[in-house]
């Protein structure tokens, strides 16, 4: 029963998605937890816009809440491609491990893209339900962005975000 919230983020050669996935059970907690997080005038939480000490303080958070997520990632100079190849894999474990939920921030010019890539790796043969969110809708997308934003800065904050993630998938472009 498995639920999964992807964002993504391009850093150099390097695209990747962070996959944050939670029982149903937690959902509630969590989101709770990270609403609380948002400040005055703001409408979610955008780790890119956050200073440093914000940014040390929801990593905090989401360590305390027993947060996890998998890393998928490919150097690939096409952001369309790179999407294709980071999601496809990310697809492929989700239906590994029988989640049964992913939620995508949505885009307008990549969601067609996103819903016709996963189309081919569930090939209707398992019952993955995926859909588009805008980033404000789910604060779950905020831990998959927060995340992202963390792996891909590398140094202070890939040591300060490691206990978060499972494992990193690099995916060779075919």
């Amino acid at each position: 029963m498995w639920q999964a919230f992807l964002d993504e983020s391009r850093r150099g050669p390097t695209y990747l998605v962070a996959v944050v996935i939670a029982l149903p059970r937690d959902l509630d907690r969590t989101r709770g937890a990270l609403r609380a997080k948002v400040k005055p005038g703001q409408r979610r939480l955008h780790f890119n816009r956050e200073s440093d000490s914000r940014r040390r303080e929801i990593l905090a958070l989401l360590q305390s809440l027993g947060v996890h997520a998998r890393i998928f990632l490919c150097d690939h100079s096409n952001d369309r491609a790179a999407r294709q190849i980071c999601l496809a894999g990310a697809g492929r474990h989700l239906i590994n491990i029988s989640a049964t939920r992913l939620v995508l921030e949505s885009c307008a010019h990549q969601d067609a893209d996103d819903r016709h890539t996963l189309a081919l790796v569930v090939r209707k043969i398992f019952d993955l339900k995926y859909e588009h969110f805008r980033p404000h809708e789910d604060p779950m997308l905020w831990a998959s962005d927060a995340i992202a934003w963390s792996y891909g800065a590398g140094g202070e904050w890939r040591r300060r975000v490691a206990g978060l993630i499972e494992r990193v998938h690099r995916l060779q472009v075919p």
